[in-house]
């Protein structure tokens, strides 16, 4: 790997900063639009989260069918909450994803039984973190073992940081832990998960 000298360490930086500043700008401006109630930044928000909540869900229950009529509400939801809605600091997404897990977690209660997660084909298929261990030819019989070996919160900084690619302070906000408390979630599964799939002759 090439060494990073001296000064294109800084113009990385700023352009990554950079980058994020523009997120984070045309972000605030599209919930400031959704908010004065223009029909195309909701639809936007509408259509931009509803795969990636629907995905959320569906790994949870395992029925696609009830997962998607979940996301609906959930983004309904949403929007119908978008007016109290005020940025602190952490991204959006955050907020979407606190509505789904709640929602997901009223429906265990509901239905009183251990919550159980179905993953689909896409965790394979992901590119980092336990993903990459399922890139490995794992059976997927396997992997959902390990994930159910996990508590509900561990699960749920998987799903969320590694399959939704959220970062560590989004994930916080979504679980209402603190950074540090997702960094030792997050380590404690993956030793879990690796532990049930050395059991089963997967991980090496």
């Amino acid at each position: 790997m090439p060494e990073v000298t001296g000064t294109s360490a800084p113009a990385m930086s700023a352009v990554s900063t950079s980058t994020l500043r523009g997120n984070l700008e045309a972000e605030a401006d599209l919930i400031a639009r959704a908010q004065e109630y223009d029909a195309d930044a909701l639809s936007e928000i509408y259509e931009s989260f509803f795969p990636r909540v629907s995905h959320y869900i569906h790994l949870q229950l395992g029925d696609v069918h009830a997962a998607e009529d979940m996301a609906s509400d959930v983004l309904l939801t949403v929007l119908e909450s978008l007016e109290r809605y005020r940025i602190r600091g952490t991204p959006f997404s955050a907020w979407v994803f606190r509505i789904a897990r709640n929602r997901v977690i009223d429906h265990h209660r509901r239905r009183a039984r251990r919550p159980q997660v179905e993953l689909a084909d896409t965790l394979v298929s992901t590119a980092d973190g336990p993903p990459v261990i399922a890139e490995r030819s794992m059976e997927h019989a396997s992997v959902r073992a390990a994930m159910e070996d996990l508590t509900e919160e561990q699960r749920q900084v998987i799903l969320l940081k590694f399959i939704q690619g959220m970062d560590n302070t989004a994930v916080a906000a979504v679980l209402g832990r603190s950074i540090g408390s997702v960094k030792s979630l997050q380590h404690r599964a993956l030793v879990t998960m690796r532990r049930v799939l050395e059991r089963e002759g997967i991980a090496g």
